[in-house]
């Protein structure tokens, strides 16, 4: 099982829902610079940047806090207008913020976007979120030692 596959798994799934039929929604391409926009339209492709984590939570077992940078790049055919990259920069983040996926404790926040670049007539942005999960340890077929709140 990945977490992490799940979760980006949720984000295309949300996005094909909302926008499946005027976008192409996609994974980011194992091969970036043999990517080809085929979509009239443009393109939101998903990807993992990135996770940092925090102290420990606990101290007879490792339970960590993981906030995870989940980026969107965004290929659109034309910069202004309804069909644009910046107004899709804005549909997109209606439709993630505050959205939670699974194994997620906290919902997506935008946290950045940018232009990336401009090449052939394809505009190019990324718009990245953030969100939060927990990182536990494997399970050990060890019981964590219960102190003073102890059920009887």
């Amino acid at each position: 099982m990945s977490i992490t596959i799940d979760i980006l798994d949720g984000i295309l799934n949300r996005l094909k829902e909302v926008h499946g039929r005027e976008l192409a929604i996609e994974y980011f391409p194992e091969q970036p610079a043999n990517y080809r926009l085929n979509h009239p339209v443009g393109a939101v492709l998903i990807s993992y940047s990135r996770s940092s984590f925090a102290t420990n939570e606990a101290i007879d077992s490792t339970w960590m806090n993981r906030e995870m940078t989940i980026p969107l790049t965004l290929m659109f055919r034309q910069l202004h207008g309804k069909a644009g990259v910046i107004a899709y920069l804005d549909k997109l983040r209606l439709t993630l913020t505050g959205w939670i996926p699974p194994h997620c404790d906290v919902s997506l926040k935008p946290v950045s976007e940018s232009f990336l670049a401009q090449n052939a007539g394809v505009w190019q942005y990324a718009l990245d979120f953030t969100t939060k999960t927990n990182q536990i340890q494997a399970d050990m077929g060890i019981s964590p030692h219960l102190a003073y709140e102890d059920i009887p």
